[in-house]
């Protein structure tokens, strides 16, 4: 069974919007997003088209900055001084990136990072902020375990969903999403099986989860005989496919008693939209 999160995704754009709207009532600086861009990589063109077009949705300026993939970093370095002295900006850098970017990400300031790459993300984990992808996982997972949305979004969104119990396999150990998943399910309670490229007999481990996080970027992957039959599953992944992005799991595939959340159509909405959530309260802290 797909689970459909289009009632999520409204609301959730509803309330940072009526945020972003309340926040510039208050200041006469409104809140801005620089997109730093190495490259020309077709998912990460792509995503970038999205932010942009959501940022114009809900409010916020978004600013692509994109240089080639051999620019000098030094050259980057200068235009990042002078986007980093502003104040009410969010910095991403839209990655993969080339390895002597890698430093200058680290360096991200903790006032803009709104993907948690910079040397302060564990300062913002602290004080509950999550990685955009996780966010969205974490919004997915309960709505789909039936956690009751009420009037009040905030409540939803900073409740601390309990999985005590439960088994969840992460396959993949990137750094957007399969490392970053490990601390958030550890924060949690859960019982955690990690799997990567070299895990030994992950068909049998996996089979074991009650809940299945797919992020390894390899189209079909995933299809039922990983998966028991009760299992909730969100595909995380994509891919390139024949100018389209793919996910992980082979949908048609999948019985109906599974819950999949699938790629594409699931949390790539509510990733994008976690961004500007983290930029709003970034900024409703300063």
């Amino acid at each position: 069974m797909i689970f459909d999160n289009s009632t999520l995704k409204h609301d959730f754009k509803e309330y940072i919007t009526s945020q972003i709207s309340k926040l510039h009532l208050k200041s006469d600086v409104k809140l801005t997003l620089n997109i730093i861009q190495i490259g020309d990589d077709f998912a990460s063109s792509k995503y970038v088209g999205i932010k942009y077009k959501v940022g114009a949705s809900i409010g916020v300026e978004v600013f692509i900055h994109k240089y080639l993939s051999d620019i000098n970093p030094e050259n980057v370095f200068v235009d990042l001084q002078l986007i980093t002295a502003k104040s009410n900006t969010g910095i991403i850098y839209q990655l993969p990136v080339p390895q002597s970017f890698l430093q200058m990400v680290h360096q991200t300031p903790i006032k803009g990072d709104v993907d948690l790459l910079g040397s302060g993300q564990w300062e913002l984990w602290r004080r509950g902020f999550l990685p955009p992808t996780i966010g969205a996982i974490d919004l997915t997972l309960k709505a789909m375990s039936g956690y009751k949305r009420t009037s009040d979004t905030s409540s939803f969104i900073l409740h601390d969903l309990d999985l005590s119990g439960k088994i969840v396999a992460v396959i993949g150990q990137g750094v957007l999403v399969g490392r970053p998943l490990l601390q958030y399910l550890v924060n949690r309670n859960a019982t955690i099986l990690s799997i990567n490229k070299d895990t030994a007999n992950p068909i049998e481990l996996v089979k074991q989860a009650d809940i299945v996080i797919c992020a390894a970027g390899s189209k079909n992957l995933i299809n039922d005989e990983w998966l028991k039959p009760s299992a909730v599953v969100i595909d995380a992944a994509t891919s390139e496919d024949n100018g389209g992005l793919v996910g992980d799991v082979d949908r048609e595939s999948i019985p109906d008693s599974v819950l999949l959340s699938p790629s594409p159509g699931g949390i790539g909405g509510l990733t994008v939209l976690y961004l500007f959530y983290n930029l709003l309260r970034l900024n409703q802290l300063n």
